[in-house]
């Protein structure tokens, strides 16, 4: 168990009672999304929505990194429900939930180019601002797509978006069925992940008290007709903390590196529940390029908070681990990992959506959350090729060599002469 200091049991207090003070605040003055738990059975406070993906697949900007990218067609009637407890059929099981989870699209029947999407707007009240000065958008999401093994731009997929004023994108993250990076499972045919943990910090240059902001979920069915797919949503949010037992882990990374460069991500774990969390441990697996090429491990920082230390994988592999302790309600830290690019990968992105953090609550229970994918950009900065002059450019190049030597001839016979 670990222990604090008379400060450190200060500073806890501290953040316990502030913690608690914008809990007071946001019963008072939060927006939030309504239904964001989807409690009500229905998708009261959502709109729906219904599409086609274009025939040919995405043949624009790849990958997506807007809804205009996506090329949808409004229409048809959306496939969307929500869903009382139980688990997802096309995954054996294995992805389940306790409360109501809003499942967008449908995994079986939503194929023939069909999408479908949910999504809400609220306007950000005081109560929506979080102890950093950000406003927070949380929830948590599980794909369940089918995977045909077609061209990447024409798979199942699922697009979640976070628009502000004008419908300017602040947040994107998109996921084709079996691309690399993602630590997928397998049922039948589909391709699925445990339930990821988002928590997105709005800049605050951009989004304050006032502003408008809408989150959009959209999945798809492949460009060629026969394959579908889902996406599964659940605790929408701008609130920090929920009841019981929760764990959080998030990364960021650079927006673009180049093969054969060094990349460093920065994790942030955090106890979001309202039970003490013990024996919490991060696993964080080798990013992969969509080539897919698997990066190699160059350095990693210990924590920030819990006492914890971090270690270099054991074998190639391996994942690196951070052992954080215990982590009582709203404590959270950070840790950062270095990793180097295969300097021949030739994909377009580099992606890190493999990394979990687990621990126990007050009942012994193991509690796991997989982190969302973290994608950075390969192709922007690629060294340029060598230029080499051609014939005509060396011509020209002789030319102005005689006419330079000419000419200092003929300086040189004036000043003789």
């Amino acid at each position: 168990m670990l222990k604090h200091t008379p400060r450190a049991r200060s500073r806890l207090a501290i953040a316990a009672l502030f913690g608690t003070l914008s809990l007071g605040l946001a019963s008072v003055a939060q927006a939030d999304f309504t239904n964001g738990d989807f409690a009500t059975g229905d998708f009261t406070g959502w709109t729906q929505n219904a599409y086609l993906v274009p025939s040919s697949g995405i043949t624009g900007t790849f990958p997506p990194t807007t809804e205009a990218h996506l090329q949808l067609t409004s229409s048809g009637a959306p496939m969307s429900a929500v869903l009382g407890p139980g688990s997802a059929a096309s995954t054996g099981g294995a992805l389940s939930w306790s409360g109501n989870t809003a499942r967008v699209h449908d995994e079986v029947s939503g194929y023939n180019r069909t999408v479908s999407s949910i999504e809400q707007t609220i306007t950000v009240a005081a109560g929506d601002v979080d102890t950093d000065g950000r406003v927070h958008v949380r929830f948590n999401a599980a794909p369940v797509l089918e995977d045909p093994s077609h061209a990447a731009n024409e798979q199942p997929y699922f697009f979640i978006e976070i628009t502000g004023a004008g419908g300017a994108s602040l947040f994107h993250t998109y996921n084709f069925a079996g691309e690399s990076g993602v630590p997928w499972q397998t049922s039948g045919g589909y391709k699925f992940t445990d339930w990821q943990a988002f928590d997105v910090a709005l800049d605050p240059g951009v989004v304050t008290v006032g502003s408008t902001i809408t989150l959009k979920a959209i999945a798809a069915g492949c460009s060629p007709t026969a394959h579908a797919g889902a996406v599964y949503l659940r605790g929408a949010r701008t609130a920090r903390l929920v009841a019981g037992a929760s764990l959080w882990i998030s990364a960021t990374g650079p927006a673009q590196a180049c093969a054969g460069s060094n990349v460093t991500y920065t994790y942030t774990y955090e106890n979001n529940g309202s039970d003490p969390m013990t024996n919490v441990m991060v696993e964080a697996e080798m990013p992969q390029t969509s080539d897919p090429l698997t990066t190699t491990f160059v350095s990693i920082s210990n924590p920030t908070f819990g006492g914890g230390t971090c270690s270099a994988p054991a074998n190639p592999g391996d994942p690196a681990l951070c052992n954080i302790g215990t982590l009582q309600p709203g404590e959270l830290g950070t840790f950062t990992m270095t990793v180097s690019v295969p300097a021949s990968a030739t994909g377009n992105s580099l992606n890190n959506g493999n990394y979990t953090i687990s621990g126990n609550d007050p009942a012994s229970a193991l509690i796991t959350q997989l982190g969302p994918l973290v994608r950075t950009v390969l192709d922007i900065c690629r060294a340029p090729p060598t230029l080499v002059p051609t014939l005509g450019q060396w011509g020209l190049i002789l030319m102005g060599l005689v006419i330079l030597g000419l000419g200092g001839l003929a300086t040189r016979r004036r000043l003789f002469d």
